[in-house]
């Protein structure tokens, strides 16, 4: 076993552990959730982070498609957070410029939850591909 295998077995264990928390969260925010105001959206909140470790157990079988869609996840939840910030800001009447309100989404802890476990999973695949 060389560096590479062992530092890709690291990055699908922390991607592992990130995927699960990010799911956890989304059951969290399911139970939590208001859907009488817009149920689409936030349906597609709670459903895309509940997604990420069946994602990620779909790894097992093909890591590039794992890693795929964990990046269509990441960026779908980050369309679908941005939306509901900007609806937010937008009634309470606070926002500055949609880039300004996609970059302050950017920044909240499960978008960046959900990119990390995207980028986790993208260096697994990286680095296993190197290692054959």
């Amino acid at each position: 076993m060389n560096a590479r295998s062992v530092f890709s077995w690291l990055c699908r264990l922390v991607a592992a552990a990130g995927s699960f928390l990010v799911t956890t969260y989304g059951v969290f925010s399911y139970m939590g959730a208001d859907f009488a105001r817009d149920t689409l959206a936030m349906g597609m909140f709670c459903a895309l982070p509940m997604l990420s470790f069946p994602v990620f157990l779909l790894s097992f079988k093909s890591l590039r498609w794992s890693a795929s869609l964990h990046w269509i996840l990441a960026a779908a939840y980050l369309a679908v957070y941005t939306a509901l910030d900007w609806r937010t800001c937008s009634d309470s009447g606070y926002c500055h410029g949609f880039m300004r309100t996609v970059l302050q989404t950017f920044t909240a802890r499960p978008v960046e939850a959900v990119f990390a476990v995207a980028l986790f999973n993208l260096a697994a695949l990286i680095l296993r591909r190197k290692a054959r």
